[in-house]
């Protein structure tokens, strides 16, 4: 990226001083570090930042540390900048075992957030980025990523559980007895239908792959004839947020056992784990059928990881057809997404598990990370409405 040598030389407008009335400049709660302008702090749900070191009244430097190493290269970061005086303060994040992965998002109230400007990033190489925050009188939230800590989803499977038919259970706990939260969708409990069966947030950043989860199965809810007619045919588990310690602790990838929880699905060593092992087990018995799996995620990019057409799934070819019918409908423009067949790798990853174990679609679906929000969202629904139409169209329904 170029740098704007003018931009840093220009240095930062001489603080104006304001009353501690409208600046919470005692309040020293959980700070990493200040300086004349501001407190650092990181005592709020999904925040990460290791170390500070104040290098000059206006020169903040930030260590962000990963939970544990090695580790995917996901550096999440998140921290809060409570102000002192009016003015402009350079943060400098320094990653000590990863590559800068996520543009700084801002907010000013943890609730509205915007990529923070560009003319205010400056690359200077893979591990250290320079980002210039205007203090106002009010905190600033800067975070890799849009907040959504688990009271978001706390908050939104309470509004899901208040739809007919839907039920909410704990079906485990969080190794810090958090609980894991399933949603079931049964339209008639007399009736023996097959399930689809939905996962997603096993990596805490992964925030894109939640939105799209969230507005997947909000479309699967729906009043429309579509989805009506599914419900008729399907019942759904939705089991939206697998690890509420890492999401809470602004960990990287793993859980609070150190354990990439989607490298766990066969060894089930991990309680997030374990309560999913306990929940597939009535598909085990012969008692209830799966027919699909889908496990929500962020990457770089938007794709969808599936079997290959050579590796037979009941039902037969679904990936392929489902995704082309997609493709159809979405525009590259809109939505550029690609579908990459891979084999079972013998990695004890969810997709693996599920369709070594049930021979049905298993499949990985992947939203990048800087993907627009409100296209994310539109191509959930078509994603959701085609699957409906897919599934209608097997044999028996």
């Amino acid at each position: 990226m170029f740098r704007r040598m003018i931009f840093w030389l220009l240095v930062f407008a001489i603080p104006l001083s304001i009353s501690a009335n409208s600046l919470a400049e005692n309040d020293n709660s959980e700070t990493l570090c200040q300086s004349d302008l501001a407190l650092v702090q990181v005592n709020f749900p999904t925040a990460r930042a290791n170390r500070c070191d104040v290098v000059s009244p206006s020169t903040l430097n930030l260590y962000i540390d990963p939970e544990n190493k090695p580790i995917n290269d996901s550096a999440w970061y998140a921290f809060r900048l409570v102000p002192k005086q009016v003015g402009n303060i350079q943060v400098i994040l320094n990653y000590t075992h990863a590559k800068h992965r996520y543009p700084p998002k801002i907010s000013y109230d943890g609730i509205t957030w915007e990529l923070l400007d560009q003319t205010d990033v400056e690359d200077v190489s893979e591990t250290e980025i320079r980002l210039r925050i205007k203090l106002t009188d009010h905190p600033v939230y800067i975070s890799a990523q849009e907040s959504f800590p688990v009271s978001k989803h706390n908050s939104w499977i309470s509004k899901i559980a208040a739809s007919p038919y839907i039920s909410r259970s704990i079906i485990g706990k969080s190794i810090e007895d958090r609980p894991i939260y399933k949603l079931e969708l049964r339209s008639d409990d007399d009736v023996q239908k097959p399930y689809v069966l939905l996962v997603g947030r096993q990596h805490p950043p992964e925030v894109t792959g939640a939105m799209a989860m969230s507005r997947f199965v909000e479309t699967l809810l729906e009043e429309t004839e579509l989805a009506i007619k599914f419900r008729h045919k399907y019942n759904l588990i939705i089991i939206p947020n697998m690890n509420p310690d890492g999401i809470i602790h602004g960990n990287w990838r793993h859980n609070m056992g150190g354990v990439d929880l989607n490298r766990d699905w066969g060894p089930f060593t991990q309680p997030e784990t374990r309560s999913i092992k306990k929940e597939l087990t009535r598909f085990d018995e012969g008692g209830d059928e799966l027919v699909l799996f889908l496990d929500f995620h962020s990457t770089w990019r938007n794709l969808f990881y599936t079997q290959t057409d050579s590796e037979q799934t009941r039902p037969a070819n679904f990936a392929r057809d489902w995704l082309k019918e997609v493709d159809e409908r979405l525009v590259d423009e809109v939505y550029k997404f690609t579908r990459e067949q891979s084999p079972n790798s013998g990695k004890p990853t969810s997709k693996n598990y599920i369709y070594s174990t049930y021979g049905i679609p298993a499949i990985t679906y992947e939203v990048g990370d800087n993907t627009d929000r409100a296209a994310l969202a539109l191509a959930a629904e078509i994603f959701a409405q085609e699957m409906m139409e897919n599934l209608l169209k097997q044999k028996g329904n």
